[in-house]
């Protein structure tokens, strides 16, 4: 099942076209040689851009304010497997996947587990040392650790204890069932190895501030991915090269550079005179993709496609105590103005029409969306609908057109959004739609430095559209442990305060539950249950542009689980 969108439409626009400039770079990274020989045909460098310098090239981020992406994530780490281009999972460092009721993943009458992995012979971290089981047991001891506190994300909360029998045997102990036990792949579900030989004695000697700001995060990185890291120069670029010693082959590309362009026409413009060859992770908005789309077509230029990345939605504020006006705790008010919303036009606005919309919080493109499209209550633009719903929550138009009830008054209610171009274009669109179907709103955009405020992002009395990465943890967040309080410090991803009894407790099933099918029907419950009392809008799935040039050669559309890159080192550049 395909989730990536190709163009199908196209814009005529002008967009001024910036020359990127490519300063040299100086340094190189410690246990890493740099050749200066000439350079063959056969070793071109691969040039990939993506907007955002890396903080870090972990796997995992070991500080939730670390900013990973997808191109940095698949480039320098790999994983016990790897989701193909059908989103089923591959052994990558495994020699194979643990197999349910087998000596490999035995499920005992309490609902413990205990899983166990072969890894591959002759494994090696980049700077050559052995690779061992013992890595992905220093791994868990540290992200299990107080200071970092992963304890309560997955796969980590559900697992009591992990081993290394001996260097290709890993052992992992479960308390309870997971159901991704086999893979533990994903954003999110990893369980990475760390390289006990340059990490764990400074781990139990340094303070955890700066053992977090050793080099090794960033520019003396050392991981197992298909390349490796020679050179880094801040604020411009990744120098790296083919991985020998890579688990599944060496690639096939020589040499890659990880660009960093913030600006999108500078990122178009580099990409059509050809300095760059892939771009990923935000380099390209939607409309220079549609431009890069139009030229390319004139001359077979290359490959432009979208792949879903984030939920875009607005939640409504449910802790009473907090919410503004009150007649949002009423269901048929919640459900009158997402009624009153027209997906489309937010759509064409903000993504040029080139992001599904959402009827859930997981997109029914991906491997959930069969339970996704039995289970979720439709609410299409429908202002007669809306109306009605209004109506019988005792609001009727006053003269102004707007809503008013006799009881409560004009109903007036906040909507606030980040202050980013996008983010405004949408919050217009959806106020325009509001106000012309009779609900009068307050727009309010909040800035970048206070959005980091956790107050102000759970605060809010209305309504706050936000993104959400699309995973399976979103839905099972809604939850009361992670509704944020100002006695919590306001920390927890339940924004909106809501939950429902049978909600939660279908939230504990999908959780424990191996059987897939199983697994679909609880998911469909939940869909039912969560969009039939509308604690949110979903508006639509917004895509990540990525580009590929004609001479590069492997890539193909994937699922909305799958890294689009997940097959690079099979990629041939010519």
């Amino acid at each position: 099942m395909a989730t990536v969108r190709f163009i199908g439409a196209f814009a005529a626009m002008a967009i001024a076209l910036v020359a990127c400039s490519q300063p040299a770079g100086t340094g190189t990274a410690a246990g890493t040689a740099r050749s200066d020989a000439p350079r063959t045909e056969s070793q071109r460098t691969y040039v990939a851009a993506i907007r955002l310098e890396p903080i870090t090239l972990a796997l995992r981020s070991p500080r939730e304010t670390f900013a990973g992406t997808t191109m940095q994530t698949r480039l320098f780490n790999a994983d016990i497997s790897v989701f193909d281009d059908r989103a089923a999972p591959a052994p990558y460092l495994a020699e194979a996947l643990p197999q349910l009721n087998t000596d490999t993943w035995r499920v005992f009458p309490d609902g413990r587990m205990e899983t166990t992995y072969r890894l591959r012979p002759n494994l090696t971290w980049h700077d050559g040392t052995a690779f061992s089981a013992q890595d992905f047991a220093f791994g868990w001891r540290f992200y299990t650790s107080p200071e970092i506190g992963f304890s309560r994300q997955p796969p980590f909360d559900s697992i009591e204890d992990v081993q290394a029998p001996d260097p290709r045997t890993l052992l992992v102990r479960w308390s309870k069932p997971y159901p991704d036990a086999a893979h533990m792949h994903g954003r999110d579900r990893n369980l990475p190895a760390l390289p006990r030989h340059l990490l764990e004695a400074q781990f139990a000697s340094e303070p955890i501030d700066l053992f977090l700001a050793l080099p090794f995060w960033t520019r003396d990185f050392i991981g197992t991915g298909p390349f490796r890291v020679v050179n880094w120069e801040p604020g411009s670029f990744i120098d790296t090269v083919a991985f020998a010693g890579h688990a599944i082959g060496k690639p096939k590309i020589e040499r890659l550079q990880l660009r960093f362009i913030g600006d999108s026409n500078t990122a178009l413009a580099s990409v059509l005179n050809g300095d760059i060859h892939l771009s990923g992770d935000s380099a390209l908005g939607t409309e220079q993709g549609i431009t890069l789309k139009r030229e390319w077509d004139q001359h077979q230029g290359g490959l432009v496609h979208y792949a879903v990345s984030t939920w875009r939605g607005a939640d409504f504020q449910l802790r009473r105590n907090i919410t503004n006006p009150q007649a949002l705790l009423d269901a048929r008010v919640r459900k009158a103005m997402i009624h009153g919303v027209d997906r489309d036009i937010v759509n064409e606005v903000v993504n040029h029409g080139m992001a599904p919309n959402a009827i859930f919080l997981l997109p029914v493109e991906g491997i959930w969306g069969k339970a996704i499209e039995q289970g979720a209550v439709k609410y299409p633009y429908d202002p007669r609908a809306a109306e009605e719903l209004m109506r019988q929550a005792g609001f009727e138009r006053g003269s102004d057109s707007f809503f008013t009830s006799a009881s409560q008054g004009k109903f007036t209610v906040e909507v606030k959004t980040t202050s980013a171009q996008e983010s405004q274009n949408e919050l217009a669109a959806m106020a325009d739609n509001w106000r012309q179907n009779g609900f009068d709103v307050a727009q309010t955009l909040v800035p970048n430095a206070q959005f980091q405020d956790l107050e102000v992002r759970a605060g809010y009395p209305g309504l706050f559209i936000l993104s959400v990465p699309v995973n399976e943890r979103f839905p099972v967040s809604f939850v009361p442990d992670s509704i944020p309080m100002a006695d919590n410090g306001w920390r927890g991803s339940n924004r909106s305060g809501w939950t429902n009894p049978a909600y939660t407790e279908l939230i504990g099933q999908f959780m424990s539950t191996l059987d897939f099918s199983q697994r679909e029907t609880q998911l469909a419950q939940m869909a039912r249950i969560f969009t039939d009392d509308a604690p949110t809008i979903s508006i639509g799935f917004r895509p990540i542009v990525w580009t590929y040039t004609a001479d590069t050669k492997g890539p193909k559309p994937v699922p909305v689980e799958t890294n689009p890159i997940w097959n690079i080192h099979e990629w041939a550049f010519r």
